[in-house]
């Protein structure tokens, strides 16, 4: 589900600061898509550092590793032996999760911004490449490989899963419908993928095949189904355990850390338009020199042309009708300027946009000198940005997050007959609101037409789900539905937005507002890292590791990973 038309401004000419951002955003869960394949065959599998993450994992064309008895026991937890295809699984996995997110970077905005913006370079194999962060670094305090921090990562998250998994079965936690579909329907969706895959490409492998060269020979498919219910029981014990302490702090305890920073918490409602230099017109062939004197010209043009909006800008109403005398034909090709609130934002918290704009331009936004009608233009990189302050720095103390779910039946924009493509959208939305009010368990059928028919690939393999929806984060009609107080939980409805037809599924709404509900998850999230670094440390989770075996196994990943993704 994509975010209100003006988060796309934002973005805008992002690249120039990717650099700075890097640190940050590599610690950042992110939800990618594998190599090209079909959705179906997306697995969820917990990743990334201390906090598992869902990551979808495509098809591996594996050369094999040659004979290797992947069986092996490479380390031991608490006395239980764990397998060499274990350790190879969450290698694989989060080395995936890495390379994948540096590409899509690459694919957006050219060749190196993904080492960049992530710190990992698509372009070496893991050995051959430093690890740039300080948050890991060998016990003699050398600097780790990317190789050496990925070993790391996947027994550190092996541990993870074992422990959280431990707390869940004592506890006697059981995972919801959702999850547990999530994990049934595992082999099948793959089985699905592959058989679609296969009629792309021609390529038929079986689903054994396709476990082995995506996670070694010794991969199989209970071995697979297992590794995934650990996993998955973690991930949701830890959302578990997120929830239920979070409901341990008084308010008071709340205020105190929002005093020491409120910015960090706050909203602010603005409107902003964007003006950037263009050199859309500079030939292909064009050289160097010309590149320069083309950039150059058009940046001076790009300011010129922001000063003069910016002395011309008198108050809100002024704004609307210059943003619809200023924007070129490509910024109307993409925003309706005719609708008064494309260049609107409301309820904006400083995490949306600190990934977006510079030290400078946060810092007036959430300041609490700003003043309402107040107008700023800042430049970045050869990008301006004007600003209309409507409402400064405050606390949104009304709005109580909710969880929906949704099934997207997209309106093809490009469809030569519009409104026969709006009436067959409306239509297989209602025949699917139809069949699942008539199933005998309506989110089973809600969350199978989920995976086969939502055209909203980022919630799609997460059974439609949108976690603490908020305002000012989506567009209208499915904010609206989802805020509605009278919405109850197990509610479906149809709704219509920009995008098409959602099918609507109300989940719940939390307790507190977004600012309470924040500061009292990030107290339980260092409550429950303090417990389980605790847990680490005990005779029980005690690591031994075969460094010899591992040794082994990561020359023969290092030299299967070079030959698929990192041959010249």
């Amino acid at each position: 589900m994509s975010t209100q038309k003006t988060a796309n401004d934002y973005r805008e000419e992002r690249k120039a600061r990717l650099a700075k951002a890097a640190k940050q955003n590599s610690k950042k869960s992110h939800k990618l898509n594998g190599p090209k394949m079909s959705k179906k065959a997306k697995t969820i599998i917990s990743i990334v550092l201390v906090v598992v993450i869902a990551l979808a994992a495509g098809i591996l064309a594996c050369n094999g590793l040659g004979v290797f008895e992947r069986m092996k026991t490479i380390s031991t937890v608490g006395g239980d032996s764990y397998s060499a295809v274990e350790y190879e699984y969450y290698y694989k996995s989060v080395h995936n999760y890495f390379y994948q997110m540096s590409a899509q970077y690459d694919s957006y905005y050219g060749q190196g911004y993904g080492a960049v913006y992530t710190g990992y370079d698509t372009t070496k194999a893991p050995a051959d490449q430093e690890y740039p962060y300080s948050d890991y670094t060998l016990e003699d305090g050398k600097k780790a490989t990317w190789q050496q921090f990925f070993e790391h990562i996947a027994l550190q998250n092996m541990q993870r899963n074992i422990i959280l998994s431990d707390m869940a079965k004592e506890a006697g936690f059981e995972i919801d419908a959702a999850a547990q579909a999530e994990v049934d329907d595992q082999l099948q969706q793959l089985r699905d993928g592959i058989k679609e895959q296969a009629g792309t490409t021609g390529q038929v492998v079986s689903l054994g095949t396709y476990l082995r060269s995506a996670y070694g020979k010794g991969m199989s498919e209970s071995k697979f189904l297992k590794i995934v219910e650990r996993e998955t029981l973690a991930t949701e014990y830890n959302k578990h355990l997120l929830a239920t302490n979070s409901d341990n702090y008084s308010v008071e305890e709340l205020e105190k850390v929002y005093k020491e920073d409120p910015s960090a918490y706050n909203c602010v409602d603005f409107r902003l338009f964007n003006i950037a230099p263009d050199t859309s017109d500079l030939a292909e062939d064009a050289t160097e020199d010309e590149k320069k004197a083309a950039t150059e010209k058009a940046e001076k043009a790009a300011k010129e042309k922001a000063d003069k909006m910016f002395a011309e800008l008198t108050d809100e109403a002024s704004f609307i009708e210059l943003a619809k005398k200023y924007a070129t034909d490509a910024q109307k090709e993409s925003y309706d300027y005719d609708d008064p609130d494309v260049t609107l934002s409301k309820y904006v918290q400083k995490a949306t946009l600190e990934g977006s704009f510079g030290e400078e331009t946060i810092k007036w936004l959430y300041s609490d000198k700003a003043k309402a009608g107040e107008k700023k233009l800042f430049e970045e990189n050869g990008n301006y940005y004007i600003f209309l302050m409507l409402k400064p720095s405050y606390r949104d103390n009304e709005t109580i997050p909710v969880d929906v779910r949704h099934i997207l039946y997209q309106i093809d924009e490009t469809a030569t007959d519009k409104d026969a493509e709006d009436k067959a959208q409306k239509a297989k939305a209602e025949a699917a609101l139809s069949a699942i009010n008539k199933a005998p368990d309506k989110l089973a059928k809600f969350l199978e037409l989920v995976e086969t028919e939502s055209a909203d690939t980022g919630s799609s393999s997460n059974g439609g789900l949108y976690e603490k929806v908020g305002r000012g984060q989506y567009v209208p009609e499915f904010e609206a539905w989802a805020l509605d107080p009278a919405r109850q939980e197990g509610d479906i409805e149809v709704v219509k937005t920009d995008y098409g037809y959602h099918v609507m599924y109300f989940v719940k709404a939390y307790t507190k507002p977004a600012w309470q509900l924040t500061i009292s998850e990030t107290l339980a999230s260092e409550a429950l890292e303090e417990d389980l670094t605790a847990a680490y440390e005990t005779d029980k989770y005690a690591v031994a590791k075969d460094n010899k075996t591992i040794a082994e196994l990561n020359t023969k990943i290092y030299d299967e990973l070079k030959a698929n993704y990192y041959a010249a």
